[in-house]
């Protein structure tokens, strides 16, 4: 088997970030640069990535088996790691929220849903995690195709 000397050292700092979004290839480098240069996280977080991001906390009227993965993910990182911040960034044209049934959204409008999901999962959130801060976002792209992120408001 092949072996590779990566120049990167392993980063020993504690972080109290998890960051969850889409596995989405479009999408990969605009976010790494939002995270480490807009949001100054430096290279300092958790990372939870899967297909529809933050929806899979979502779940449980549709995907029950989906849900409790998601949550059983994400209640591990948060204890474990003792996190105090969450950033949840959900992004256009995002394949996995074409797959999902229309009768599990009031709107079909793609992004419309998807903003209704983060709320949700913010609201539960809050219940079983009241200390934890939590940041909502949707990644775009421009008409130059220049990946664009916005903060959600409550």
């Amino acid at each position: 088997m092949a072996s590779y000397q990566i120049s990167s050292k392993v980063n020993r700092a504690e972080t109290d970030v998890l960051v969850v979004y889409c596995s989405d290839h479009r999408f990969q480098a605009g976010l790494y640069e939002f995270l480490n240069l807009a949001l100054n996280l430096n290279e300092n977080y958790d990372l939870l990535v899967l297909p529809g991001g933050p929806q899979c906390l979502t779940l449980m009227e549709y995907l029950p088996k989906f849900s409790w993965a998601g949550w059983k993910w994400f209640r591990f990182l948060v204890e474990k790691h003792e996190l105090k911040r969450l950033i949840l960034i959900a992004h256009q044209d995002c394949g996995w929220y074409k797959e999902l049934p229309f009768h599990l959204h009031a709107s079909s409008e793609p992004r419309h849903r998807q903003e209704v999901d983060l709320h949700r999962v913010k609201q539960a959130l809050a219940k079983d995690f009241p200390e934890l801060h939590v940041e909502l976002y949707y990644a775009g792209w421009d008409a130059n195709d220049r990946v664009t992120v916005e903060a959600i408001s409550a």
